[in-house]
């Protein structure tokens, strides 16, 4: 496997930054190069992203508390449905870039951790 960080790496990890924690931009820009790296930083991002973030959280809570007020129960829901909508969007550019910043060794390993069932 090679040390070269692959071109579309960095601007992946751009475009995940709104999303994720500076902790894990941090990690990703300065061990890019390293393949191992790439994999664990892309599994946890999927898993990060898998799970509902706080404006859809918020969202929802909103909606139950809006109950008789239709119409205000109807923009939280339409809020949290947006916001689910955008981080399904996000999950769907990390996995479809996982080829182009993973070896087809390391590609194997991605599609098992974040899709267990396609494995079997």
């Amino acid at each position: 496997m090679s040390s070269a960080t692959p071109a579309g790496w960095l601007p992946l990890v751009d475009s995940l930054e709104p999303h994720l924690a500076p902790e894990w931009i941090r990690q990703a820009r300065a061990h890019g190069e390293q393949p191992w790296v790439r994999l664990i930083a892309l599994v946890d991002a999927h898993a990060q992203l898998s799970n509902p973030r706080l404006a859809e959280k918020i969202a929802a809570t909103m909606s139950e508390l809006a109950e008789g007020r239709e119409d205000e129960r109807a923009g939280w829901d339409a809020v949290r449905e947006q916001a689910f909508a955008d981080r399904q969007e996000v999950v769907a550019q990390l996995v479809d870039a996982a080829s182009e910043v993973l070896s087809p060794e390391l590609m194997p390993l991605f599609i098992r951790s974040v899709d267990p069932a396609r494995m079997m």
